[in-house]
């Protein structure tokens, strides 16, 4: 099992209070990526070029893989691939496309966004078709750069309130972008199918041909806790998520088939709170992963 596991660091999250500083991305993906762990890192959006260029050596070489994260690009230029506004849609694929040279020079392979905001019922249909009408665009665009796309389904209730949310509902979309665009996928995010009240192990199983990565991110369910929502908080009580349903998650999507050729790349998403040893937040994801990983193999 843990051959076909791609243990995957998510930069942007885990060294959030430090995120942004210069040249701190880079040197991530250059010490950690050459301890031999992680052999995929998940990145964010605005490096100059001289960090550029540092991520694609350290790319190169220690045989990693990265993937780029665009929802900062999105975020801070309220841009939204799923309006139902079509210039703001066509403003914002435009933006993406543009973004996918620079994405080239770190050597990212990966390139992954989130949907819009949801616009209610009476509009959600129209919304998720302009959702499938900019994935394809952006697929077709990030195929000449033999790049994959990612998207990742959200919460639709309760938190992050995105028009694309049920895993059913995703399954579809990517099915439908695949009979153009071969290099799509969904990475499966356990907050939000648990925020959606969906059961994990049944929408592994509906996912499992259109899943290309796993974040394992926790939330606390019960609807009165001051920490209920998607506030990417660690492993383990209160929340739902402990090492052992880890485990239980990475055996389903082995005995599933996930990614089996390829392998399956997995995420913990934790964000980092403390600033100045932001090092602590890796080092005790890493060990969750590492355990669950080695319980699913005493299995």
């Amino acid at each position: 099992m843990s051959n076909r596991i791609i243990p995957s660091l998510l930069v942007t999250e885990v060294f959030f209070p430090v995120k942004d500083e210069k040249g701190f991305a880079a040197s991530v993906v250059e010490n950690l990526g050459s301890q031999g762990f992680y052999r995929s890192f998940e990145i964010g959006y605005g490096y100059d070029q001289e960090d550029r260029k540092r991520i694609l050596r350290a790319k190169e070489q220690n045989n990693l893989s990265i993937l780029q994260w665009l929802t900062f690009l999105t975020y801070q230029t309220d841009l939204n691939v799923s309006a139902l506004d079509t210039s703001l849609r066509e403003k914002t694929v435009k933006k993406i496309k543009e973004s996918l040279y620079l994405a080239a020079e770190c050597g990212v392979s990966t390139v992954a966004f989130v949907p819009g905001p949801d616009p209610g019922v009476q509009f959600r249909k129209q919304g998720l078709e302009a959702f499938y009408e900019s994935l394809c665009e952006i697929c077709e665009e990030a195929s000449t750069f033999n790049m994959h796309v990612s998207i990742e389904a959200m919460d639709r209730e309760v938190h992050k309130k995105r028009v694309l949310g049920l895993t059913s509902e995703a399954v579809p979309i990517i099915s439908k972008v695949r009979e153009k665009y071969s290099n799509v996928g969904l990475v499966f995010d356990t907050a939000h199918v648990a925020l959606n009240r969906e059961d994990i192990f049944t929408s592994l199983e509906l996912a499992k041909t259109t899943m290309d990565r796993l974040h394992f991110a926790n939330v606390v369910l019960d609807p009165e806790s001051p920490l209920y929502g998607d506030n990417h908080m660690p492993i383990g009580e209160p929340g739902f998520l402990t090492i052992e349903k880890m485990s239980r998650i990475l055996q389903k999507a082995d005995e599933l088939g996930i990614q089996a050729e390829k392998g399956l790349p997995v995420a913990i998403e934790v964000q980092g709170r403390d600033k100045i040893d932001y090092f602590a937040n890796e080092r005790t994801i890493r060990a969750a992963l590492e355990s669950a990983m080695n319980l699913v193999g005493s299995k």
